[in-house]
Parts: C-alpha cells; sequence; structure tokens
C-alpha cells in the first residue's frame, strides 16, 4: 500500500510539473567550444527556480560529470539557479563546452539534469535533456 502512495505521489507531482515548464531539446552533436542555448518556457504563474548539473555516460552508467554548469572557477561551491519570476515567461540562457569534455577513445555522451524547484526550495521535479556527443572538432 505504502508503495502504491509513493507512486501516486511522484507521479502526481510529475505530472504537475510538466505543463508548468517547458524546456526545449538540444543538439545531439557538439564540438568543443560550442554554445549550447537552453530555452526554457514557463506556463504557469509561479516563481521556478532552475539548477542544471552535467552527466556523462561511462560503463553504461550515468555518472555526474559537473554539479552546477555555472559554477563559477576557483570558488568552491556556488549555486547559480536560474531564476523564473512569475511575469518571465521565456528564458534562454547559454552555455560553453569544455575542453575538458572530450577525451579520445571515448564515447563522450553527456546529457543534462535539470532540478526545477518552487521558490521555497521544494523540488517539485528532475528532467534530463536529450543526450548529446562531444566531439574534437
Amino acid at each position: 500500500m505504502l508503495f502504491v502512495l509513493l507512486d501516486f505521489a511522484y507521479y502526481s507531482n510529475a505530472q504537475s510539473t510538466a505543463p508548468c515548464l517547458e524546456i526545449d531539446s538540444i543538439q545531439t552533436e557538439y564540438t568543443i567550444y560550442d554554445d549550447i542555448t537552453f530555452n526554457f518556457k514557463k506556463n504557469c504563474e509561479e516563481k521556478v527556480l532552475i539548477s542544471i548539473s552535467l552527466e556523462k555516460k561511462e560503463n553504461d552508467r550515468w555518472t555526474l560529470f559537473a554539479e552546477d554548469i555555472f559554477q563559477i572557477p576557483h570558488i568552491r561551491k556556488v549555486e547559480n539557479n536560474i531564476f523564473l519570476k512569475e511575469n518571465e515567461n521565456n528564458r534562454k540562457e547559454k552555455w560553453k563546452i569544455k575542453r575538458t569534455m572530450y577525451r579520445k577513445g571515448c564515447d563522450n555522451l553527456y546529457r543534462f539534469r535539470f532540478n526545477i524547484r518552487k521558490t521555497n526550495l521544494e523540488l517539485i521535479s528532475t528532467e534530463y535533456s536529450n543526450v548529446f556527443r562531444v566531439k574534437k572538432g
């Protein structure tokens, strides 16, 4: 019974956020130093916080590559949430592919993890981008 309730609560939360925030797909292949543009479309009236981390596929498992992609170099921990206000419906953010993301002889497969929160920092959902490959160029 507990598992049924937990599944229902998870499913309800996932469904409630789906119409609230849309994240456009990204390309499936990039080269080193390319820009990735994220396009967020908010369809609800709530404030929304989005944090983005990067995962890499290694040995058929997804591992954390960068906890916060907008982290400022040489500072231990920076939480750079993208903040969508009540009246802000569209937002674009750019991020540059890093040289360290390409290793010769590897598949170099990545995906982004979006943690979507309400302004009280309650986690609404976790979404993933499509998988993309980084090549040398």
